[in-house]
């Protein structure tokens, strides 16, 4: 590969390149942001089928070439997302969006088109789901271990034991543990006007619901 980054910019995020291929001649044009992409300074190098391929992941090479084979079939609008990886090895996310233009004859004599760097919003959108994932990870267990005290204080039984309560009764009522722990814990608190007293009620009343829907639960 011909290392012509002389030139190039820095921030070279978020880049929106604009292509033409000629079929018939085999020929690219790049713009200069096409370039950048890429990791070389406008027009440093020539723009190749070869220099594009290159460019592409090894997984997603195959994908890119059909895409593009089937633009100059039928010159309809499509779209690829792909991996590349830029002069300096540095991986990008990105979506080439193309249409063929059309000769006399019908035939398609060109795609045009854009490559759109989405690896910014990729990586935002891949944190925003763990720090989601994370949140809601950290509020289970809260929630589990929460549940697993008022076990303990309702029951006088040691953690273990108060967890292989809420397990049982998660396998049994096909209910996810983290769900059964949370309505525990948002029943445990004594609502206006009743007596502290109906709180075995209210934790009986999750613990042994499909019992009692079957009439065999404890008196409430």
């Amino acid at each position: 590969m011909q290392d012509a980054t002389s030139g190039v910019t820095e921030g070279t995020d978020e880049l929106t390149g604009v292509f033409v291929y000629r079929a018939k001649e085999d020929a690219w044009w790049w713009s200069d942001d096409m370039y950048r992409l890429y990791g070389y300074a406008p027009d440093s190098v020539v723009a190749t089928s070869a220099l594009l391929r290159e460019h592409q992941h090894p997984e997603d090479r195959e994908r890119v070439e059909k895409a593009l084979a089937t633009g100059l079939t039928d010159g309809r609008p499509f779209s690829c997302y792909h991996r590349i990886k830029d002069v300096a090895g540095n991986e990008r996310a990105v979506v080439l969006v193309a249409d063929g233009r059309t000769d006399e004859a019908g035939g398609v004599a060109a795609l045009r088109g854009f490559v759109i760097d989405l690896t910014g919003p990729v990586a935002q959108h891949a944190r925003t789901i763990a720090d989601g994932e994370i949140a809601k990870a950290r509020e289970s267990q809260e929630n589990i271990d929460l549940a697993r005290g008022i076990l303990m204080a309702q029951y006088g039984i040691d953690g273990d034991v108060a967890l292989r309560v809420l397990r049982r009764q998660s396998q049994h009522t096909n209910t996810k543990l983290r769900e059964l722990a949370r309505v525990l814990v948002a029943a445990a608190p004594t609502p206006a006007g009743e007596p502290q007293h109906d709180l075995h009620h209210r934790i009986s009343a999750v613990l042994y619901a499909q019992d009692a829907d079957r009439g065999c639960g404890p008196s409430v």
